[in-house]
């Protein structure tokens, strides 16, 4: 009985360290998102936190890259159909330039 609490346990354990080890590229397309946006400032931060948690260089991110960049021109251009790829991708650079903006904000103080 012992053992095979043990063994769920572990099992549970193991699943945790997996799920934690895997990297989130999101930030890699929010970047190449406001960059085929043509969004300097926010290209410039999301690249900050993709080179903080050391992400450049690795094929995954690359491919999130060109993603997020071709998700933010077909953004930009009212014409151009998007896929259902692309929502993913504009709900998480909203919730990153939301996050930036507001964060700017909150530091702002009107004088009256």
């Amino acid at each position: 009985m012992k053992l095979k609490y043990l063994s769920i346990l572990l099992l549970m354990f193991v699943a945790a360290v997996c799920q934690a080890a895997e990297k989130d590229y999101s930030i890699c397309a929010v970047a190449g998102f406001h960059e085929g946006n043509q969004n300097r400032f926010l290209t410039d931060l999301a690249e900050r936190v993709a080179a903080k948690n050391n992400l450049f260089g690795d094929e995954k991110c690359s491919a999130a890259l060109k993603e997020g960049k071709a998700a933010g021109e077909r953004f930009a251009n009212p014409h151009l159909e998007r896929r259902a790829s692309d929502y993913e991708i504009i709900r998480s650079a909203t919730l990153f330039s939301n996050m930036i903006y507001d964060s700017i904000l909150s530091r702002v103080k009107l004088q009256q």
